[in-house]
This record gives C-alpha cells, sequence and structure tokens, in this order.
C-alpha cells in the first residue's frame, strides 16, 4: 500500500484528526520503536532496531479544564517523534500512534509509513458520567474503565456517587452517612484518592457529584434532621423519582455541606463539584414557600446563594443540571450540565460561564450510535413557527408508560412538530419528510430517533422509537396554530463540550462493556473533533473497538460471561450465540419502562435475562449491511437454525415466530419481491417481547424502501 493510499485509510477510520500529512519518502519508514515507556509497551511494537521514540519528558501533574491537549505526531524513518505540552497531550499522541500501527496490520502492512499528524481537541469538556449509586462497581472495574476513557480521548470522570438508593463515598467526618447509607457498599477514600491519581496519569480529572436537593433518600437515613420531614427510615431499592428533599431553610444543612465538602475537597483536587439539582419534587419546597409567604423561586435563590457560599470557601465551582438554570441565578462561574433536550440548552442564568451537553448522550438509553453522534453540539436557532394555512394533527402515542403527545404541521415538504410526554420531553422539531404518499416523517428528538407513519385506508398510524413501533393516534386539526415560542437567539455562554452518561438501573459490572462500548466511541468522536462524516461512522467504530480490545482496554467478548450464565451447556450456548445476533435489546427506555410494569424496577432485580447480554446494536446487523448475497446467506443458516432455537428453554416462542416471518420477509425482500403485507409485518414486528426485538427489522425496512 502507497503512503497516499495508507493515509487515507487512516483518516477514514481515526478520530479525525486537524491534518494528516504524507511526508516525503519511499514507501514504509517505521517497523518498530526504541525507547518505549513502560506503561506503553501493551500499546506499541517494540523493537531494536527500529525508529528511535521521542516522548517528551513532562513532569506529572494533575488535569485541569483548559489544558493545552494538542499534540503533533512525526514519523520519520529513523525517529517518532511526539511533541505535546501536557501529559494528556502525551497521552493523546501515543494512542493515535497506537491506532496506527493497528490500521497498518489490519491493512497487511509490517511497517508504517512517513506522515505527521497534528491534532487537538474541539471541546475541552469530555466526559464519561458513571452512576455507582444505583448499583455499585467493583473499583477494579472503575479502574480499567481509564484506560478505556483515556483511549477514547474522553478527559472527565464524572462519578455520581450519592442518590436515593444509596450513598457510596466513606466520610469520616461524617461516617453514618456510609454506614447507614450505603446499603453495605461503598467506596473508601484511599480508593478515591487511587482512583484521582490514576486518572491524573490518563489526563483525566475526576468530578464527584452529590445529589441535591432531592435524590437525597440515602443521606436522610444519616441525617434525617436535613430533610423536609417526614425523612425516610427505611432504604429505597426502588428506581425513579421520590419525594424525599432537603429543607433549605436548614442552617444544620449549610454547616454538614461546609464539613462535607472540605472533605471533599482533600480527596477530589479539582476545581468543579457537581451538586445535582435535578427531579425535585416540587411538594415539601412549595409547602415550605407557601407557609413563608414567598414564592419557590425565592427560595431556591436563597437555597443557591447559601450553597454557593460553601462553594467559594473551598475554592470551588459549581456544576449542576439543567434544572438549576430554571431556579435563577447561579455561582459565579458555574456549569449547566442539560440533559432535558435541546430547550434546556438555551437557558441562561445569572453566574452561568459554560455549557455541557448531555441530552442524547445517555448510554444506558438503548439508542444507535448514529443517534448520539448526531446530536449536535452548536445549538442551531428554533425554527420559525408554522404558517396558519398548514395542514395539522394532533397526534398521541403510548410509549411505555409515557403518554407522547404532538402537534404536527405541514405544508408542502415542509413539517413542524410540538412533541411532549408525561417524562420530560417538551421540543420544538423540524422532522424531515420522507414521503407524502403516504406521509412519513423522520426527526431526532431527545426521546430518540423517531419516525411516524401516517394513517392510510388500509393502516393505522405507527410510531417509531429508535427499533419499536407502536400505534400511534392521528387526528386532523382544523387550524394549524400551534403556540410556537419566539426565537430568542442562541445562548452567549460557550458549550465547553459534554457528558455521555451511563446510569446504572440496568448496569452491573458484567453489562458494563457493552454498554459503554462502542457508542461511547461515538460521542468521544463528537466531543474531540465534532466531525461531518456519518457515512464511515460504523467503519471508524468497528475498528476502534478493535484495537481496543486488540491492546487490552476493553473486553474482546464482553458477553462470554453473560452467555455461560445462561448456558452453561456449550452446545446450547453456541445456539444462544448465534440467536442473539438477530436481537437487541429494548430500545429507548423500553427495558425500564417494561420493569415498572411488572414491579421489578429496583436494585434486587438480577441482571441476568438474555436482554442483559446483548449488545445495544446487533454487530451482525452492521457487518451485513445492505449486501443481498450476504443478507440471504445469514438468513437461511438462520432458518436451519430455529429448531435449535426452540430447544432453548430461555427464549419465548413469540420472539421466535417474529424471528421466523422476518426471515422468510426477509428472503423475499432480497430477492426482490415485495409482499403486499410487508409494512404491516414489520411494524407489528418491532414489538417488545421478553425486553427484547428482533435486530433485522430496521434493515429490512430500508430494503423495503428501496424497493418502493
Amino acid at each position: 500500500m502507497s503512503t497516499p493510499a495508507f493515509t487515507a485509510v487512516a483518516a477514514a477510520l481515526l478520530p479525525r484528526p486537524q491534518a494528516l500529512t504524507p511526508l516525503p519518502g519511499r514507501g514504509p519508514a517505521v517497523a518498530g520503536l526504541r525507547g518505549v515507556p513502560a506503561r506503553w509497551q501493551a500499546l506499541l511494537p517494540a523493537s531494536e532496531d527500529g525508529a528511535r521514540l521521542e516522548v517528551p519528558d513532562l513532569a506529572p501533574r494533575l488535569p485541569r479544564l483548559g489544558d493545552d491537549e494538542s499534540f503533533r505526531l512525526r514519523l520519520t524513518a529513523d525517529t517518532v517523534r511526539l511533541q505535546a505540552a501536557t501529559p494528556a497531550g502525551v497521552s493523546h499522541g501515543l494512542h493515535a500512534l497506537s491506532q496506527l500501527w493497528q490500521t497498518a496490520r489490519e491493512a497487511g502492512l509490517e511497517a508504517l509509513p512517513a506522515l505527521q499528524i497534528d491534532d487537538a481537541p474541539r471541546h475541552p469538556w469530555r466526559g464519561l458520567l458513571v452512576d455507582v449509586a444505583r448499583r455499585g462497581l467493583p473499583f477494579d472495574t472503575l479502574l480499567q474503565l481509564l484506560d478505556g476513557m483515556a483511549a477514547a480521548r474522553l478527559n472527565v470522570l464524572h462519578w455520581h456517587l450519592t442518590d436515593d438508593q444509596a450513598w457510596r463515598l466513606e466520610s469520616r467526618v461524617e461516617p453514618r452517612l456510609h454506614e447507614l447509607g450505603s446499603s453495605g457498599f461503598f467506596y473508601t477514600l484511599e480508593q478515591a484518592r487511587r482512583l484521582v491519581d490514576e486518572a491524573a496519569l490518563r489526563g483525566i480529572r475526576v468530578v464527584p457529584e452529590l445529589d441535591l436537593p432531592g435524590h437525597c433518600w440515602a443521606l436522610g437515613l444519616a441525617r434525617p434532621d436535613l430533610l423536609c420531614a417526614p425523612a425516610p427510615t427505611e432504604p429505597q431499592p426502588g428506581f425513579g423519582v421520590f419525594g424525599a428533599a432537603v429543607d433549605p431553610d436548614a442552617d444544620a444543612l449549610y454547616v454538614w455541606l461546609d464539613r462535607l465538602l472540605g472533605e471533599w475537597a482533600e480527596v477530589f483536587p479539582d476545581a468543579f463539584v457537581h451538586l445535582g439539582g435535578d427531579e425535585l419534587a416540587p411538594a415539601h419546597w412549595q409547602a415550605l414557600a407557601a407557609q413563608r409567604g414567598c414564592g419557590l423561586a425565592d427560595l431556591q435563590a436563597r437555597y443557591m446563594a447559601r450553597v454557593g457560599a460553601v462553594l467559594r470557601r473551598h475554592g470551588r465551582r459549581l456544576v449542576a443540571w439543567d434544572e438549576m438554570g430554571q431556579a435563577g441565578a447561579l455561582p459565579h462561574g458555574s456549569l449547566l450540565q442539560c440533559w432535558r433536550g435541546d430547550e434546556a440548552l438555551r437557558f441562561a442564568p445569572a453566574g452561568l460561564t459554560g455549557r455541557l451537553r448531555s441530552a442524547g448522550f445517555y448510554l444506558d438509553q438503548i439508542h444507535p450510535a448514529a443517534y448520539h453522534w448526531r446530536r449536535p453540539l452548536q445549538l442551531d436557532a428554533r425554527p420559525a413557527p408554522p404558517p396558519a394555512s398548514a395542514q395539522a394533527w394532533a397526534l398521541q402515542a403510548q410509549v411505555g408508560t409515557w403518554t407522547v403527545d404532538g402537534r404536527l404541521c405541514l405544508r408542502g415538504d415542509e413539517a413542524w412538530l410540538h412533541l411532549r410526554s408525561t417524562g420530560t420531553l417538551d421540543e420544538w422539531l423540524a422532522p424531515r419528510v420522507v414521503s407524502t404518499a403516504p406521509l412519513r416523517l423522520q426527526v431526532d428528538s431527545d426521546l430518540g430517533e423517531l419516525e411516524f407513519w401516517a394513517p392510510t385506508d388500509d393502516e393505522a398510524g405507527w410510531l417509531r422509537l429508535g427499533a419499536r413501533r407502536q400505534p400511534c393516534d392521528w387526528q386532523p386539526l382544523v387550524e394549524a396554530l400551534l403556540d410556537w415560542p419566539a426565537d430568542a437567539g442562541l445562548p452567549v455562554t460557550p458549550l465547553l463540550g459534554g457528558e455521555a452518561a451511563l446510569w446504572a438501573e440496568l448496569v452491573k459490572a458484567p453489562q458494563l462493556g457493552l454498554r459503554c462500548w462502542p457508542r461511547a466511541l461515538a460521542v468521544a468522536e463528537r466531543l474531540w473533533s465534532d466531525p461531518v462524516d456519518e457515512a464511515r461512522l460504523s467503519q471508524r467504530l468497528a475498528a476502534a473497538q478493535r484495537w481496543l480490545a486488540a491492546t487490552g482496554r476493553i473486553e474482546a467478548d464482553p458477553a462470554a460471561s453473560l452467555l455461560e450464565q445462561l448456558c452453561p451447556d456449550a452446545t446450547s450456548r453456541a445456539a444462544l450465540r448465534a440467536l442473539a445476533a438477530w436481537l437487541e435489546p429494548g430500545s429507548g427506555y423500553g427495558r425500564q419502562h417494561a420493569k415498572k410494569r411488572a414491579g421489578t424496577y429496583h436494585q434486587g432485580e438480577p441482571l441476568n435475562r438474555l436482554a442483559d447480554a446483548l449488545p445495544a446494536e446487533s454487530p451482525l446487523m452492521v457487518a451485513l449491511q445492505d449486501d443481498a448475497a450476504a443478507w440471504q446467506a445469514a438468513l437461511a443458516e438462520a432458518q436451519a437454525q430455529l429448531p435449535a432455537w426452540r430447544a432453548l428453554a430461555i427464549v419465548s416462542p413469540a420472539l421466535l415466530e417474529a424471528l421466523e416471518d422476518l426471515f422468510a420477509l426477509g428472503q423475499a425482500l432480497w430477492r426482490g419481491d415485495k409482499p403486499t403485507d410487508a409494512q404491516r409485518r414489520l411494524h407489528e414486528a418491532a414489538a417488545l417481547v421478553d425486553e427484547m426485538l428482533p435486530a433485522l427489522v430496521q434493515p429490512l425496512q430500508r430494503r423495503l424502501d428501496s424497493l418502493t
């Protein structure tokens, strides 16, 4: 492979570098390295007669927001020179070099050509939130996660340590917190210090979260005097939003917070601390406001002022969830983490100096990597309101335990949609019209990928959320008027980056790799370079995941132990693995809603279903792409395995029936036939069964669309 050809391949597979330039030279130049630092020898090919690796001799230091993380990597026949101003830049450069070697090996090369890479992150805050409050993770698992984060060029571990379910960090100034609030599992202060040190070696900051003023049930077990009465007396194993709230008028609350943040400041050196602010059930605070003859906003403002004073005493800056942006002024220098959709990114309270996006980056929701990748980091202006002459419909669908309501307007190929739900959704969207006969629209929402089919003479209306589909009622409206807000312009505070969020209701250590990778790589790529090339996204993510596994950063087969637990017999396990390739876990919050209905949405529910052993997206579907011959062969093989799958006791017959029909439909579609009932069969097959769905519905939808 020539130098320009290899450079093109590397540019296609690496996170988009600002510049990847071939250097003058003939053919491959670097076959190995001399002088590889010990901690990098697992990533880089060492060789006594290879090129000399020159790395800047930088003293270890704690990473800070705004550090120079840029690097220059220059490869010539006798020297590989890495230039960087900080240890983080060194880490990024050496990881890029390791990826180059992985790319070369996969291209059949034994050496690298002469080239130069100049790269730097576009956003300074590139985080991963890890929730250990709902389900604790072993400490060694957290340490292993740091290697994957560093390879993905993520530089913030947001450690969600407290919530209703547990208080997970030891406290020596208030030992009752971990003694009564941890459910028996907590991290020691020594472990926290080690996590900070190990993260710093990888250029990663640790930002701890103490969730207040809601999500504080576990705190109330240790300090009921800090909460509005009645404080909880028993642990809360359930998941959801509960009524516990701290008392903003209790002087003891701020004395306690001052002592606790003093302890945390000795363990967590970062300038930022996250103090929650999300999902406060307002009843207690509304009652307090009424008793004092003030408004809720006044009560919130006094709370934030006193919290700000505590933070200043400890030299810390606030990070808070976006609800705090609605409550009024924030302490000066605060950051707002926006999780409730694009509208939250428009909040601009006094004291705010930056924003972070987590909306659309929730890894616990089963969305495809491409959806996470498409979420914009630069907020666009809100669409102009629809004209009064547009056609209009009221839409309604039941999505799990939520009711989703919409007001849709259409004129020609322009569409407007105001979407709300009994969850947190409230968005103004501009869907793309896919077709007008029948009417079909697509849009990315905070709920996930959405697709709407209008009713026809033969079919009811349908809504697709991710992979799932459910009936959707369409009612014509006489007037197209919507309560469409005027565009107030874009926020002036900068978007510093964002965080992928891995909430732990359905994640324990065995599921961590399945839920984190490769979708966290899609978010990481977006935060690093904000690229525009979606066409090669699946190729880049697959290449990065192979590299991470080959270098020991992540498990090569994260489902292996889970499948072995489900099927100890090797023969049955092979059949189960083959079946699993055709399945995906429930998309969106589908599994969470199913567990709510079943009364199993709590810590006691073991994560031991087949759905818990499935990646968010089927690698088989990605591999098949739109290759007709590959699809026909795979479908024929799957049909031949149906008898063995029926013998598996853990698999629902209803799910196998849906798969069998889809296999037959797929064979027809890939032959070029188009059954008249194909669309109905696809709609009906995309239903949740035992918290899973057939993974081939969307690929077959694409094939059906191509035949239309």
